[in-house]
């Protein structure tokens, strides 16, 4: 026998180990996409045919958005309103379906659930048996070999975890929905702690708190351009929903100017306003949807990982496995709890930044309120002074250059 000191085994080329496995944005890409063609999957299938969950109806959707009026401008004016109302509440019920269930758990893993538990009791005693019999086969088994590993023991608390699941389904299901469920909540109420307004931090639960803010966006971005259609003013703006009607016909036998309003006597002012309105919700109210599809993804991870977490996590008895299962379950469980935040606290921010926006362009019009005309004509001004002086410039002519003598 020779000893040669010195001498090492070949190691592999490049950065990586060979053994390490796929990259871990790889792998968070990979369970994203899954998520999404499994969630599309459900909801083109659509196996739970039951009623959704109730919900207390909120204010906006006790909204009727009506216009009097005939003729083109009215006609364009009513469609412009309901597809601004139907875009700002869509974006409201995807948030609130985000902070109220788990999508997955909601189509299939509630059935599904049910139908596991029908079958686990139709076939009750010969299941009991098999997993007597398997583990005290693993116990003898791992108790009775020569060579020590832990094989036998990851075996068995595998077996103890498919045990959990198949006896108590429907509480697997709920909790892994209520995981990815309760993120969102948590976020929210810790993302408007800091709200200057006191209106929403003073909210005592998370479902408040969310109706607080959705009054807000729906008032800012349909209650108000829909009381300037009706009255040419916002007084209907903050008044409830069951009341706007009687407010609209006490104004209308008062004023005359709101009666003009109400009956579509001023059609060009209509349209402009409608339009206005729908340009200004169409990107928030499209950021809000796409956070919402984000969110549904991350639920899918957190729910589908979470609930073969009893199956996975006794792998990690084994040390050669613990590398393979820190970087296929726990992290990317970590990553989509921190998409799914990410998502909710986007949400927020999209909101206030829409309620912002509103607020500045407000502010504006009110402080250029009968300073139209000046600032139109300051306008036209420094257009034409621009324009002359890039006339009395003239064209540039190119600089010549002559060089005499010398050796270039």
């Amino acid at each position: 026998m020779t000893i040669r000191r010195g001498r090492h085994p070949a190691r592999p080329t490049g950065g990586r180990r060979q053994d390490a496995g796929p990259a871990m944005t790889t792998v968070l890409v990979a369970y994203l996409v899954a998520a999404f063609v499994l969630l599309a999957t459900v909801y083109a299938l659509r196996p739970h045919r039951g009623a959704a969950p109730p919900a207390p109806t909120w204010d906006y959707q006790r909204e009727t958005v009506a216009l009097e009026g005939g003729g083109g401008f009215n006609a364009y004016a009513r469609w412009a309103a309901r597809s601004t109302a139907w875009l700002t509440r869509g974006s409201i019920e995807r948030q609130r379906d985000v902070h109220r269930l788990s999508p997955l758990d909601f189509l299939a893993g509630e059935a599904g659930a049910r139908s596991l538990a029908g079958w686990r009791e139709r076939h009750r005693l010969p299941l009991e048996g098999a997993t007597l019999a398997a583990a005290v086969g693993l116990a003898a088994w791992g108790t009775l070999r020569r060579r020590a590993g832990r094989v036998w023991l990851v075996a068995l608390l595998m077996l103890l975890g498919l045990t959990v699941l198949v006896t108590k389904p429907q509480t697997a299901t709920r909790l892994a929905g209520q995981a990815g469920v309760a993120v969102p909540n948590l976020v929210l109420r810790a993302g408007v702690e800091g709200d200057p307004s006191g209106s929403v931090a003073a909210a005592p639960r998370a479902a408040t708190v969310q109706r607080t803010i959705a009054g807000r966006y729906w008032t800012a971005f349909v209650g108000e351009p829909l009381s300037r259609l009706q009255t040419g003013t916002t007084v209907l703006a903050t008044a409830p929903p069951t009341a706007k009607a009687g407010v609209l016909g006490f104004l209308r036998g008062r004023v005359t100017a709101v009666g003009d309003w109400a009956v579509g006597r001023h059609g060009l002012e209509r349209a402009v306003i409608a339009t206005l309105a729908l340009a200004y919700v169409v990107p928030f109210a499209l950021l809000l949807v796409v956070l919402a599809m984000l969110a549904a993804c991350a639920q899918a991870m957190v729910w589908l990982l979470c609930l073969v977490g009893p199956l996975v996590a006794p792998l990690a008895a084994d040390p050669r496995r613990r590398r393979a299962v820190l970087r296929l379950w726990l992290l990317p469980l970590a990553a989509a709890v921190g998409l799914l935040a990410c998502s909710a606290l986007g949400a927020l921010v999209v909101v206030r930044g829409a309620e912002l926006a509103h607020a500045a362009d407000a502010y504006l019009g009110m402080l250029l309120a009968g300073s139209t005309a000046p600032v139109l004509v300051a306008v036209l001004a420094v257009r034409r002074l621009l324009r002359r002086r890039a006339q009395g410039q003239g064209p540039t002519r190119p600089r010549v250059v002559v060089a005499r003598g010398g050796v270039a």
